[in-house]
This record gives C-alpha cells, sequence and structure tokens, in this order.
C-alpha cells in the first residue's frame, strides 16, 4: 500500500475488517486494525459520507452495559468498493 496516506490505508483496513457483513463497534474495529478509537471514529464517518458503511448508535439505556455505543457494519456499495480496492491492492 505504497503512496496511501496513513488514514487511507486505515480506511481499506477498516473495510477490510467489515467485509465479513459482521456488525461491530468502534472498540471491537479499533483492536482489529491495530489504532485507538477516535481514529476508528473519524475514519468511520468519513466512510459513512460516501455510503460505505452504516453507523447506528446504542444509547445508554439500550445498552446492556449501561454505555453508549456505536455500531458500524458494511453496506453493499461498502462491499463491493472494499472488494474493488482489494484486488486492485494485489495487481
Amino acid at each position: 500500500m505504497r503512496g496511501l496516506l496513513v488514514s487511507d490505508v486505515k480506511k481499506i483496513e477498516l473495510l477490510k475488517a467489515l467485509i465479513d457483513g459482521k456488525v461491530y463497534t468502534y472498540y471491537r474495529l479499533s483492536r482489529i486494525v491495530g489504532t485507538n478509537y477516535e481514529t476508528v471514529k473519524k475514519n468511520c464517518r468519513f466512510l459513512e459520507l460516501l455510503a460505505f458503511i452504516e453507523i447506528s448508535r446504542v444509547d445508554k439505556e439500550e445498552s446492556a452495559s449501561g454505555v453508549a455505543s456505536y455500531r458500524v457494519r458494511i453496506t453493499e456499495d461498502g462491499l463491493k468498493a472494499a472488494k474493488k480496492i482489494l484486488n486492485t491492492l494485489k495487481t
């Protein structure tokens, strides 16, 4: 992934982590991608603007832990983009 900005690499890593279609929290994604929570949050907001992911907020009243959290999942457009990006990087 030479020639890409670090933030671009993180976005690609996030899409790669989400490609399985499962729902993840920002915290879990930060562990998978190996970066901090705030970086994941900012990059996910950008990916949401592109309609590559959907973010839903779980209020603390609805959360089993009593702490508000965010749930992130990849969209169909995001899945297509992730596959295209990963195929491009292979060549």
